[in-house]
């Protein structure tokens, strides 16, 4: 009988758990807004080197510093998503 005590119990934490949850709305998504990512094509003399994407304005930067450090020309394209 222990055993189905101790299991109701836990059962009715959980309940409890999962009924505070609610009411403080932490069961619910957030909204966020649409983010941006970028694609970035490098190319040296009119041959592409290589591409790549950046999921935010840091990556962005790394990735156009590393463009202007070889000597390559290089296009950045904004996607919504």
């Amino acid at each position: 009988m222990d055993f189905h005590n101790q299991s109701l119990n836990l059962f009715e934490s959980f309940e409890r758990f999962q009924d505070k949850l609610e009411a403080d709305n932490l069961l619910k998504l957030q909204q966020s807004e649409p983010s941006s990512r970028y694609y970035v094509e490098a190319s040296l003399n009119g041959k592409r080197e290589w591409t790549e994407w950046a999921y935010d304005d840091h990556e962005l930067d790394l990735l156009k510093q590393d463009a202007k450090d070889c000597g390559y020309s290089y296009i950045v394209e904004e996607v919504k998503q």
